[in-house]
This record gives C-alpha cells, sequence and structure tokens, in this order.
C-alpha cells in the first residue's frame, strides 16, 4: 500500500514512492504528463495507488535502479 505523500521533483523528473508493507522509498523517472495526471486523480477523488500501478504499467514512471 502507498503511503503518503508522493514527492515529485519537476526539475529532476522524478517520483518518489514509500511504500506501508516495506518503508522503503523508491524514486521512479516520471514522464512529462505524470504530475497533471496525479493531480486530476487527486482532484476527481480517485485511488492514487490504482493510478501509480496504470503509470507504472504504461511506462510514465519508471524505477530508477542505483547501481
Amino acid at each position: 500500500m502507498l503511503q503518503s505523500p508522493v514527492i515529485v521533483d519537476t526539475e529532476a523528473g522524478t517520483a518518489t514512492l514509500t511504500y506501508k508493507n516495506s518503508g522503503k522509498d523508491y524514486t521512479y523517472n516520471c514522464d512529462n504528463n505524470f504530475v497533471q495526471d496525479l493531480q486530476e486523480t487527486i482532484t476527481n477523488d480517485q485511488s492514487v495507488g490504482k493510478f501509480i500501478l496504470s503509470a507504472r504499467a504504461d511506462r510514465r514512471l519508471t524505477e530508477v535502479v542505483s547501481a
């Protein structure tokens, strides 16, 4: 389950998410539509968790893997 807030760095083009089950932060690259789509999801009182799953599936979010 996703923990709030989703931290977006528009300059770096990244979003940091924390999951309650692991407590770990995961950083993702996000495309140009991600922030607007996230805002619309929140405004429309839709599930942010489902939105994140969808964004990962269609590559609006791609995980940044540290070496």
